[in-house]
């Protein structure tokens, strides 16, 4: 470990909570009604510095505004579910050691609750978490890493880029190296307060509110008929009061009591559908344009009342490439912060880093894939069928265990064997092959040979066609004998003489197609 970093600065914590301090985690937000006033003066205060009050609404509209908080779940899932992968830089003997150091460092923790915290750059254009170091004998390695809010936090005012913690001042205190990880999103601007996409859903979430209010009020006001009381001209102050009571619990209770003078009437409001769908209407445009500044594409969180295949394809393919940026951002953040001070700190400046990355795993379309199987296993090209079995989480099938579709027939023993044994045989003049020039037909004396081979069998099944032949009187009877027949003929001879021509047949176009292309004289 370099001598530059004291021990003590390492094993405790610099960002400890106190509850009267200014880093408290009971935060009272004075938010409750955000106004376009309001947020104007908060997004103008954290362009220049100073986000407090941006960063405590930015939780408060997640917390209340249901879409939003479900639109930054999905795109923070998406990345603290990819798989890490931790790997030497090369093959190199340090190398190694240190990847293995890394993986034993990090094997008890749990990079995806860490990944979660920090996708909350999302939002806020940055987010923390503090490690607190120990030892195990001679070997650094993070004790803890807790997860700090971001408004505990400021940037310092020169570039706005370097991380500080709030203790009072104008500036914050500085932070020691090998202390925090910082995690902000790919963003244009560099700054990390201006990225955050909370700045634009806060000027959405303000509009949502009016609408919902007012959406609100309309139902309370049209959603039930209105209650009318008519009382007679001699009516006291009291007959009034009791029927002013009755037209009011007949709202929420939908029962009252009155006088027989007196009249209680319902009228209807009439038709408000086309009032209630202008609020629904832009409650799902501002929901749409949220979608759009958190996923990039609204098909995959409202299909809405259109839509096409091709559509659907495009914006998944846009949320896989916001997927992949992210993941590339996490895994650079991860790299910087977390990785690198473990092998700086147990093995030294000099030491090769390992390389971490969030694979991004391609959906596989098995349908293709099986499809694109039977064409190669057609064209000839060989496939381990455990491979095969691997990729579509196919068991092995047990001895005897029943199974979907036809059972596949055995090969006759060692039939192509035999073939072989034949062509090599037939071809043992000139290495293997013969010379075109000495035997135009190479495969002549091989179906010669299969036919020597066959005679047996071939003899068998015509000896009992010949019999029925004799014993036919007519030939219709020949017909009907043949196909009554049909199931009793010796069908091991008869396979034995189609897998002797089968082999024949696929040997013989192997030698056709490899002279043809040249790979044999």
């Amino acid at each position: 470990m370099s001598g530059k970093i004291a021990q003590i600065d390492l094993k405790t914590e610099i960002a400890r909570p106190s509850q009267t301090g200014l880093r408290s985690v009971w935060q009272w937000r004075p938010l409750a009604s955000l106004t376009p006033a309001a947020v104007a003066d908060i997004l103008r205060r954290a362009s220049m510095g100073d986000a407090h009050d941006f960063l405590l609404a930015a939780d408060d509209i997640r917390e209340k505004d249901l879409h939003y908080a479900a639109v930054l779940q999905t795109r923070t899932l998406a990345v603290s579910g990819l798989p890490v992968d931790i790997q030497p830089w090369d093959d190199s003997r340090a190398a190694k050691k240190a990847a293995a150091l890394v993986q034993d460092v990090l094997r008890e923790g749990d990079l995806a609750v860490l990944i979660g915290h920090l996708m909350d750059a999302i939002a806020k254009g940055y987010a923390v978490a503090e490690i607190v170091w120990d030892t195990s004998g001679s070997t650094w390695y993070p004790r803890e890493i807790i997860p700090r809010p971001a408004h505990w936090f400021t940037f310092d005012r020169d570039s706005g880029r370097l991380l500080r913690l709030v203790d009072g001042s104008p500036e914050g205190a500085e932070i020691a190296p090998y202390r925090m990880i910082v995690h902000q999103p790919p963003i244009h601007a560099g700054i990390p307060l201006l990225g955050g996409v909370a700045r634009s859903a806060l000027w959405a979430w303000v509009f949502k509110s009016y609408a919902l209010r007012d959406w609100a009020r309309f139902c309370e006001l049209f959603g039930q008929p209105i209650r009318v009381g008519k009382y007679h001209q001699g009516a006291s102050p009291d007959d009034v009061a009791v029927l002013r009571r009755a037209a009011f619990e007949l709202g929420s209770d939908a029962a009252a009591v009155i006088p027989q003078e007196m009249v209680l009437e319902l009228v209807e409001s009439g038709s408000k559908s086309a009032s209630a769908d202008l609020y629904h209407r832009l409650i799902d445009y501002l929901d749409r344009q949220v979608s759009k500044a958190v996923l990039g594409q609204t098909m995959t969180t409202d299909s809405g009342n259109t839509g096409s295949l091709a559509q659907a394809k495009v914006h998944e393919q846009v949320r896989r490439e916001l997927l992949e940026a992210d993941a590339r951002a996490m895994a650079a953040t991860l790299m910087r912060d977390l990785i690198a001070p473990i092998v700086r700190l147990n093995l030294g400046d000099d030491a090769p880093l390992p390389t971490l990355k969030l694979q991004v795993e391609d959906p596989e379309d098995l349908a293709a894939l099986a499809d694109h199987v039977v064409k190669l296993t057609q064209a000839g090209l060989p496939i381990p069928q455990w491979w095969v079995r691997e990729k579509f989480g196919i068991p092995e099938v047990a001895e005897g265990e029943a199974v979907l579709g036809g059972a596949a027939q055995p090969p006759a023993p060692d039939t192509e064997a035999n073939a072989a044994q034949l062509v090599a045989c037939n071809a043992s003049k000139h290495d293997g092959w013969r010379d075109a020039a000495d035997d135009p037909t190479p495969v002549t004396a091989m179906v010669e040979r299969m036919d020597i081979e066959a005679a047996p069998a071939w003899g068998v099944i015509l000896d009992a066609v010949r019999r029925l032949v004799d014993e036919a009187e007519s030939l219709e009877a020949l017909r009907d004998a043949l196909l009554a027949a049909y199931g009793d003929l010796p069908s091991d001879q008869l396979a034995e003489v189609m897998a002797l021509g089968f082999a024949a047949a696929h040997l013989a176009g192997r030698y056709d197609v490899e002279t043809e292309s040249g790979g044999r004289s």
